[in-house]
């Protein structure tokens, strides 16, 4: 959809590939070396109006066949103590798309 309406692409920033030295500094400062840990490769953030928009990607990505979701941090759940992170909730997906480019680029 977003390719499609210009006015929908001018409100998209895309986020850029996390650069190679980042990333390997990020593997050894924060992973022990262990390179699969690594998953924010590139990091993009979505804002929606509602609960049903939030839904209804979440429903067309699970359905994407190139999409594989790795994991997913529910901090919007009822039971999330939002005083660890002083009120702010989100949900974080952690997820790869597997496809001949992303395979070519390596990411």
């Amino acid at each position: 959809e977003v390719c499609d309406d210009p006015e929908l692409r001018s409100r998209v920033h895309w986020a850029r590939v996390k650069t190679f030295r980042r990333a390997i500094e990020k593997v050894y400062r924060c992973y022990d070396c262990q390179v699969a840990r690594l998953l924010d490769v590139c990091r993009q953030a979505l804002f929606f109006a509602s609960m049903h928009d939030l839904c209804d990607c979440l429903d067309a990505l699970a359905a994407d066949p190139d999409v594989r979701l790795c994991r997913i941090a529910n901090r919007l759940r009822l039971d999330y103590d939002s005083a660890e992170t002083a009120g702010y909730r989100d949900l974080l997906l952690n997820l790869r798309i597997d496809m001949a480019e992303t395979r070519r680029l390596g990411v």
